[in-house]
């Protein structure tokens, strides 16, 4: 399974978001998540940071477990910091698995 994990935040707030990403003291990512992919980008909004990681199915509890004590810490500790959890699938397999359902 894919997981995009979005996060966004105000300008003012990048530095704090920074500390508190590289402390030791942040819970760490779910070891059972592999990194794909990032990007960040800002726009009328703010900053955003996307990160697309691989979670195998049977680990996904313990996947969400360590990232909502991660999401949990960051954001109490950084002023509009919002993180999204976003289950979903590769394209080719969304593909395979709506398929059987269309005919």
């Amino acid at each position: 399974m894919l997981v995009l994990l979005k996060s966004t935040y105000p300008p003012s707030a990048v530095k704090e978001l920074i500390e508190h990403f590289m402390s030791p003291k942040t819970p760490p990512r779910s070891p059972v998540a592999k990194e794909v992919a990032s990007f960040a980008y800002g726009d009328r909004d703010g900053y955003h940071g996307l990160l697309i990681l691989e979670v195998e199915d049977t680990k996904f509890a313990d996947f969400i477990k360590a990232q909502t004590a991660r999401s949990a810490y960051l954001q109490s500790r950084v002023m509009g910091l919002q993180v999204e959890v976003i289950p979903g699938h590769s394209v080719m397999d969304a593909i395979a698995l709506v398929s059987k359902q269309l005919g």
